[in-house]
């Protein structure tokens, strides 16, 4: 049901009204997200917590950019990072699923590239229709069907409707919302498109999920997705491996050239002695 909005102007009159809790200030909440885990120093503000039932968050936070992630390469743990003193503000809606589901990233085309985690290249998936105009949509390798199982037709073209100019996300059994401004909780309008995305984009995220299992763990109950699936890569600053290499081969040009111009002036300087030299 919608949300009732007659006491937004006071916002814990508000919460109560709609089974919500109040927190104008709040700590760093606990989700998976990349909001949440690509963000640091974070203040959030004009939280609005469920009380009951399935869990729902909204609220806005502000933080520096940067974060890290680890994953396994066989023997190996490669741990991979970055840091920026870029501060940024969002709004957030967090909306808990029954199932937990590949990272599936929906980042939207009308607000530039502004999911603060920087995704590595080749988990970018194309999907059919005008999708592709409105968003950016990344899966992890090898969940490309399963992203195509959980993104049909009728939930892209409600997504599109509902939520075109938000980035949308989707890590273990939560669907994010993302605006790229912190949330005005004073007003109606927001309350009411809140409210249409958690009725009708949540709703059918819900229904089309019911089911979904990851078949290489092949265990419904334990209803987890297999490693591979539970994150998507983190690039190098945004790059991808493509954007790594360059990188490196242009570091690696200018510390040759560098040594180049060391070994030329020392060779010069022991020419010119023994020029000297009676």
């Amino acid at each position: 049901m919608p949300f009732e909005t007659g006491s937004v102007n006071g916002p814990h009159t508000f919460a109560a009204a709609n089974g919500l809790q109040y927190d104008p200030v709040a700590g760093h909440p606990a989700f998976g997200g990349a909001l949440f885990e690509f963000l640091s120093a974070t203040t959030v503000t004009d939280r609005f917590r469920s009380t009951s039932g399935r869990e729902l968050e909204i609220g806005s936070i502000r933080g520096t950019v940067g974060g890290g992630q680890k994953r396994q390469e066989g023997a190996w743990t490669v741990t991979t990072s970055y840091s920026t003193t870029t501060v940024r503000s969002y709004g957030y809606m967090a909306m808990q699923l029954d199932r937990a589901l590949p990272h599936i990233v929906l980042d939207a085309r009308s607000n530039g590239s502004s999911i603060p985690m920087p995704i590595g290249g080749g988990q970018k998936l194309s999907l059919e229709g005008d999708f592709d105009r409105h968003f950016r949509l990344y899966c992890p390798r090898g969940y490309e069907t399963d992203a195509l199982y959980i993104m049909t037709p009728d939930l892209m073209a409600l997504l599109v409707d509902e939520t075109g100019d938000f980035d949308v996300e989707i890590v273990d059994d939560m669907l994010y919302v993302y605006a790229t401004t912190p949330f005005d909780v004073r007003d109606p309008a927001l309350w009411e498109r809140l409210g249409r995305i958690r009725d009708v984009v949540g709703a059918k995220a819900l229904r089309q999920t019911d089911f979904y299992t990851d078949d290489r763990v092949g265990d419904r109950a334990a209803n987890v997705v297999g490693d591979g699936g539970r994150r998507l890569r983190m690039g190098f600053l945004g790059g991808g491996t493509k954007k790594m290499l360059i990188l490196f081969v242009a570091v690696f040009g200018v510390v040759l050239l560098f040594i180049g111009g060391v070994a030329f002036f020392i060779l010069s300087r022991m020419a010119d002695l023994v020029s000297n030299i009676p």
